[in-house]
């Protein structure tokens, strides 16, 4: 295993996507308490909105990225 691939794990820790879920929980809870269940739900969508596209933009730039080594590696 190389430096990069330590760095930047392939797997993530069932700890690690159980406290960002307990987070997100935690945020709708609030704003539910604060406001109404419409906002929430409104936030809630905005949450998954966010997520798919920080999601698709990561595997964009891991597509460009294989598409750079293969392209620049031929030369």
């Amino acid at each position: 295993m190389d430096s990069a691939s330590a760095a930047n794990p392939s797997h993530r820790s069932w700890i690690v996507i159980a406290a960002k879920a307990i987070v997100v929980l935690q945020s709708l809870g609030i704003v539910y308490m604060l406001t109404s269940a419409w906002v929430t739900a409104v936030v809630a969508v905005g949450f998954i909105v966010a997520f798919f596209a920080i999601r698709a933009l990561s595997r964009a730039s891991r597509k460009v990225d294989q598409i750079f080594d293969e392209e620049l590696g031929r030369q």
